[in-house]
């Protein structure tokens, strides 16, 4: 039996029609018939029903559907067992960090880590924690760099570094001559945030509620655009302490009273590490280390034995 025609039998069951499997999978319709044909002559029943709409699972169809569910579920995770048993880094590498870490960390680390290891496919992203959590537990990603992760069954995290929050403002605009600045003094400047809820969004509003206040925010956009728009005087940004030194933005801050969040690294309970993660980990624990000891990054405190 081909797992090919598997794959290509379950994206019909998702759809519900061949021409539309056909259109997501990129062949043709008579190709992805011919897929269908050699199962049903392979099993000697027949799994599908056309009718005026497409076509409807039979009900050894709808059995076929379940049980090759698993089956392939099964062949992926005995695929990534066997990759992970290799000890020179090859594939595919999925990988989320953290945009306030885009600059000084991870691009250095992928420069590197393309240097090393150019015959691994790397894909990169840089989104909040709450994203990134989410890609990785739908298998997305196969590693992602995330905020305090507490007893999540699907998540195996180890805390790296506890990175201190800053209030980043225009050049100029007087933050640099202040030692750190209260919650009631930030409840008073106008901020930009992130359009969607982050980590330490929700523990600045959290304090803020505290002292029955809230933050003043005027702009929400995505993370990219926070530190430009600060640059050009419309707000102050609230984010942690490895943004700070950033070549691209003419910027100053300041740290802000009792506000941190903890940074872990993270992978999936049920996937084994592969060798190519095993390296990336690597690579970014000695670059964290690194930046920490050359004093770029203002605010943080290394986990005792993590890097």
């Amino acid at each position: 039996m081909n797992i090919l025609s598997l794959r290509y039998f379950l994206k019909i069951a998702e759809h519900g029609s061949i021409t539309r499997a056909a259109a997501e999978l990129h062949i043709t319709q008579p190709a992805l018939t011919r897929h269908v044909a050699h199962l049903e002559d392979h099993l000697r029943v027949k799994l599908l029903m056309r009718h005026g709409r497409g076509v409807r699972l039979t009900e050894p169809g709808r059995l076929l559907t379940t049980r090759a569910q698993a089956i392939l579920a099964d062949i992926d995770i005995l695929s990534e067992e066997l990759l992970a048993r290799q000890t020179e880094p090859q594939g595919e590498l999925s990988v989320g960090l953290p945009w306030s870490w885009s600059e000084g960390i991870t691009a250095p680390v992928v420069k590197q880590f393309n240097e090393l290891y150019p015959d691994v496919r790397l894909k990169v992203i840089a989104d909040s924690s709450e994203t990134l959590e989410g890609m990785l537990k739908s298998q997305y990603l196969d590693f992602a760099v995330l905020t305090m992760v507490e007893d999540d069954p699907e998540i195996d995290s180890s805390p790296v570094a506890n990175d201190a929050a800053f209030l980043f403002g225009p050049k100029g605009c007087g933050l640099a001559e202040l030692n750190e600045i209260s919650m009631a003094d930030l409840a008073e400047q106008p901020t930009i945030r992130q359009y969607n809820a982050t980590v330490v969004a929700k523990r600045t509003d959290q304090r803020l509620a505290k002292l029955g206040r809230s933050q003043n925010v005027v702009i929400k956009t995505s993370a990219s655009m926070m530190l430009e728009l600060s640059e050009l005087g419309l707000g102050y940004v609230v984010m942690t302490g490895c943004a700070m030194g950033s070549k691209r933005y003419e910027l100053e801050a300041v740290a802000i009273a009792d506000l941190s969040v903890t940074w872990t690294i993270s992978t999936l309970r049920m996937h084994p590490k592969t060798a190519a993660v095993n390296a990336f980990e690597a690579l970014l624990r000695q670059a964290i280390r690194a930046r920490v000891d050359a004093g770029g990054w203002p605010g943080v405190t290394l986990i005792e034995g993590a890097v």
